[in-house]
């Protein structure tokens, strides 16, 4: 163990008693999941919060399963971690998932323009060191340009709602074909999708902003859609015991023109019996 990093971690933990829960949950796999999700105590915390609270969601609505997607898959860690953490979600709140990742699996493409960010990103980045079948159990993957692969995924393959996305594609573009996905009919989602978006702070070389990039794409996919729009959780960080980077690249796809948008779904409060609406 590197002893500076020892002590910055019994500086951390002796200047808030919360961290030393939060380390031993992280050690702890057999702890209820949503402690470990309120402590921030699991390898992708951003996946698991934008999950489970599709799952909780989708529970109030009696839907018994969803879909997941990660769009831009690389590795395969991430969409590893799904895999875990769908299985932790069906044993606490009883939703299934089926998952996806969308992916080239040879690097990305040529920018198109200025949008993409050229300056930061390369054609060729990022391609998986082996083939993905060979590093995933349970999920499937969508192999192609995503712009080819998007169009037609729900009538090929009819998902449960989805209820979960991640967009780590990096590029303006290539933002703007996953996006498309939410052309789709309402039957295929949630009335309210988690959406998490990954390029969208970075280091000090990526500059992110309203005009590039994926909230570029964001940006367009709004401006053309009155009654579908894709919205920052606003304060997500001050609902968390420990907010991170993570809690500012959490969005939720509100479609409005989903005929169950309006069902109540809060557990906080009951309704009173026969009360109308004011």
């Amino acid at each position: 163990m590197n002893p500076r990093s020892f002590l910055s971690d019994a500086i951390r933990m002796v200047a808030d008693p919360a961290n030393i829960r939060r380390e031993i949950l992280r050690r702890s796999p057999r702890a209820l999941f949503s402690l470990r999700l309120r402590y921030d105590a699991l390898v992708r915390n951003d996946y698991a919060y934008g999950m489970y609270q599709a799952a909780l969601q989708a529970r109030a609505l009696n839907i018994p399963r969803l879909t997941a997607i990660e769009f831009g898959v690389f590795s395969g860690a991430g969409l590893r971690s799904m895999e875990q953490i769908a299985w932790c979600i069906k044993q606490e709140v009883g939703v299934g998932f089926d998952l996806y990742g969308f992916d080239t699996e040879t690097g990305m493409p040529p920018p198109v323009d200025h949008r993409d960010m050229g300056f930061i990103w390369a054609p060729g980045l990022f391609a998986p060191r082996k083939p993905l079948c060979e590093v995933l159990k349970r999920a499937k993957m969508i192999v192609g340009n995503i712009a080819d692969t998007v169009p037609g995924f729900c009538t090929a393959h009819n998902p449960p709602p989805i209820g979960f996305i991640s967009i780590d594609v990096d590029y303006y573009s290539s933002t703007v074909a996953v996006l498309r996905l939410f052309d789709e009919p309402e039957r295929f989602f949630i009335p309210r999708v988690f959406v998490y978006l990954d390029d969208t702070i970075g280091d000090d070389h990526e500059l992110h902003g309203d005009f590039t990039g994926e909230l570029a794409g964001v940006h367009d996919f709004n401006a053309a859609h009155p009654m579908r729009k894709i919205a920052r959780i606003n304060g997500l960080r001050w609902k968390r015991r420990f907010p991170a980077a993570w809690n500012d690249q959490m969005f939720v796809a509100h479609l409005f023109d989903h005929s169950r948008y309006n069902e109540y779904t809060n557990p906080k409060w009951t309704p009173t019996p026969g009360a109308s609406a004011s």
